[in-house]
């Protein structure tokens, strides 16, 4: 299948989930002097790396889900979820699930001043198809797109994969001007296209700030009479500069404050904190193609000294649960699997012993990202585990993009790499395809594992979500079920993410298909 074939074509995602844990850093050389009348702040902790609504696959779900909007929207607050109309009202799929129609918005314009049409829609998805990054691999089963009527787009597939979920995803199918195609590429990766959304780009200072406008003329009206005319997006690297930022009311919203930072923001009325269930979770890939790992026996030793309830209790405290599978427990088609080896350290200590390598005798790598004060108590705890049963653990923290390039490689890969991820698509399949599947040259496969049963139950599981989905649930059970027969992945927790906001700020709701705020749902008390 195509979109097999193209997954690797996805670039870095995991560096939202970062927590940065450095302490009361003065906030003065950070609050840049942008604030406008009646302006939404919000603190993050790095920069937009790409404004091709194409490609852009990271944190630039925050300010282009403002700019863009995608043909449906995906529910997840309802279970198992539905579609609502976005910038199509509705849609039908033939009985093959080969042939999907969907009947467009009238009137609605770009920031730009074109229309949207269904001559657009094929322009992007052909565009899109042709492009080598971010998310643009969602559209490789697309075979024709059809514009026989100006508001009614006909789609034809070379396998039955679920197109709704593919025209919903958070990142690759939003809907932008033919216009950015004659854009010069400077002028791109300067935030100048076009969406349809209800706020259009005003300004960029790199690693300074992103100041969006109202758009007037949007197609859902304005008829809110707290909303914000304009969204500020900050980017402050410091985690302790953003506290101190929400503390005294300069912005509105906080990205990653760190969950052992968050004590003293308990204790001021003007600040919110909550946690949502999201689709991120925590994970360690153990390396079965590097000594001693390579060894099934010490994998498994290694994951029954992994303490999940520790970790949820007073590493994450409130921020994850336990992990219950390979994948969250509340993304649609979730199965638990049979079982999770559990943290025994006796039978850790067994497993060591079939492995018949000599207690003490190995020592062991991890990865792990070293701006996460998670992700760096989960590894001293593992260590010490570890320790207990006979094997050392060597850690080795650093960024992000360094860990990852080491990874890819298998001469320079640890044994272990400490990872999260959310999806994509509200499907299992973006973690199975990512992460597991065969893949010579790895892009997210770090545990460089190759199971050729595990890419075809795969495949069939994706192809059977539209059809079939009671069959594809089973089908995905059973694929956890053989990774963790062959132990190739340690889970952790299920991340609930934070939200820490100014409490004058109303209409915050959760969508975990989604990892962003739409601002034109929200207002402030008066």
């Amino acid at each position: 299948m195509a979109l097999v074939e193209r997954v690797g074509k996805i670039t870095i995602k995991i560096d939202k989930i970062i927590f940065y844990a450095f302490l009361l850093l003065s906030i003065k050389s950070c609050t840049d002097n942008v604030r406008t009348d009646n302006s939404f702040i919000i603190a993050t902790y790095d920069d937009v790396k790409d404004w091709d609504p194409a490609t852009a696959f990271s944190l630039e779900v925050m300010p282009m889900s403002n700019i863009y909007e995608p043909l449906l929207w995906y529910d997840a607050s309802v279970s198992p979820g539905r579609f609502v109309p976005g910038l199509a009202t509705r849609y039908k799929k033939s009985f093959d699930g080969l042939t999907w129609d969907f009947f467009l918005r009238e009137g609605v314009t770009f920031h730009d001043g074109e229309p949207f049409d269904s001559k657009v829609v094929k322009f992007v998805i052909e565009r899109n198809k042709t492009m080598n990054g971010g998310a643009s691999y969602i559209w490789s089963s697309v075979e024709q797109v059809l514009t026989k009527d100006p508001y009614r787009v006909t789609i034809k597939l070379s396998s039955p994969v679920p197109l709704d979920k593919i025209v919903s995803s958070q990142y690759g199918a939003w809907m932008y001007s033919p216009a950015i195609a004659n854009l010069p590429f400077d002028s791109l990766q300067h935030g100048y296209g076009a969406g349809t959304g209800p706020y259009q780009f005003k300004n960029w200072i790199k690693n300074k700030h992103i100041i969006l406008e109202k758009y007037d003329e949007y197609w859902g009206g304005w008829n809110r009479d707290d909303h914000f005319n304009s969204i500020i997006i900050k980017t402050v690297s410091e985690s302790s500069t953003r506290l101190q930022m929400i503390e005294n009311g300069l912005v509105d919203y906080a990205l990653l404050i760190p969950v052992q930072l968050l004590d003293r923001l308990k204790k001021n009325p003007n600040v919110g904190i909550s946690y949502i269930p999201s689709w991120v979770n925590h994970f360690y890939l153990l390396n079965t193609k590097k000594y001693p790992t390579s060894n099934l026996w010490v994998r498994r030793s290694i994951a029954a000294s992994m303490d999940r309830k520790t970790i949820s209790d007073y590493i994450y405290r409130g921020a994850g649960v336990e992990s219950k599978g390979l994948i969250p427990h509340n993304i649609p088609l979730f199965i638990s699997p049979d079982s999770l080896i559990s943290f025994d350290l006796i039978k850790a200590k067994k497993y060591l012993q079939k492995s018949q390598i000599k207690p003490d005798s190995e020592s062991i790598n991890i990865s792990y990202v070293s701006t996460s004060e998670e992700y760096r108590l989960t590894s001293y705890l593992l260590m010490d585990n570890l320790r207990k049963v006979g094997l050392g653990l060597n850690l080795n923290p650093g960024l992000w993009t360094m860990n990852w390039d080491k990874a890819r490689k298998l001469e320079s890969s640890p044994n272990i790499i400490s990872m999260a991820w959310w999806p994509t698509l509200p499907s299992p399949s973006d973690w199975f395809f990512g992460l597991y599947r065969t893949e010579e040259n790895p892009l997210f496969n770090l545990s460089h594992y190759s199971n050729s049963k595990i890419d075809s139950l795969i495949e069939l599981a994706w192809e059977n979500e539209s059809l079939s989905p009671e069959i594809s649930k089973n089908i995905y059970k059973d694929i956890q079920d053989i990774l963790i027969r062959d132990c190739v992945v340690i889970p952790v927790v299920d991340i609930n993410v934070q939200s820490v906001y100014n409490n004058s700020i109303v209409g915050l709701k959760n969508n975990p298909a989604y990892s962003t705020l739409f601002i034109y749902n929200l207002g402030r008390k008066q």
